[in-house]
């Protein structure tokens, strides 16, 4: 069992992998996901979003918080249970979400795959789905990007091994596309985010 001084510099030290991990994040590359986006946005175009596991949840409060705070049209393919295991009982696991944008998207529309490793099939799938009906796509990754760097038109990549840190700077990393898109607005949504505090925090949302 550690001691109190062993476990403060463990939490430190895990703290410190965490902030690592985002820091590593190339912000141009951030940039140019931005300005995609709002393409999006701009000519009337739906974001969709999906991820498996962790990155699922990931995808859906980015979807949620694109529609509640940055007036955008968005739709997370990982929501629905009943369509996901539908399409995973009918078709195969590795269709779940490219069957759904088959249906769904236009040209004008936009994507965001969330990834540790950029190589889930399911995901792989629904990018190449999104390159024949020319979908916008953007990458939130880890590692090296796996297969998803090839794929989508905008890797935005966390280059850290640690499924844990990765999943960690995807969430901040969602926040900061919100952002940033409610910001380019030019007008506040009708219902916005908080504004960064001075530390870059957002003040708790104890409705959530």
């Amino acid at each position: 069992m550690m001691g109190n001084g062993d476990q403060h510099g463990t939490l430190k030290r895990w703290v410190e992998d965490a902030v690592a991990a985002l820091d590593s994040v190339d912000v141009g590359a951030l940039l140019l996901a931005v300005r995609r986006l709002s393409d999006v946005r701009a000519r009337g175009g739906v974001i969709y979003t999906a991820g498996n596991g962790g990155s699922a949840a990931t995808a859906s409060h980015l979807a949620l918080d694109l529609q509640k705070a940055a007036a955008t049209r968005a739709i997370c393919l990982s929501d629905s249970m009943g369509l996901v295991t539908a399409w995973g009982n009918d078709a195969s696991f590795e269709r779940v979400f490219a069957q759904q944008l088959d249906l769904l998207a236009t040209e004008r529309d936009g994507l965001v795959v969330i990834s540790v490793s950029g190589s889930s099939p399911n995901l792989i799938a629904l990018l190449e789905s999104a390159r024949r009906l020319k979908v916008t796509s953007v990458g939130l990754l880890g590692r090296d990007g796996g297969q998803a760097r090839r794929l989508v038109d905008v890797p935005v990549i966390v280059p850290h091994d640690d499924y844990g840190w990765v999943e960690t700077a995807h969430v901040a990393l969602h926040h900061v596309l919100t952002y940033a898109l409610r910001d380019s607005l030019g007008t506040a949504a009708s219902v916005s985010l908080p504004a960064p505090s001075a530390a870059g925090v957002p003040p708790d949302d104890h409705r959530r």
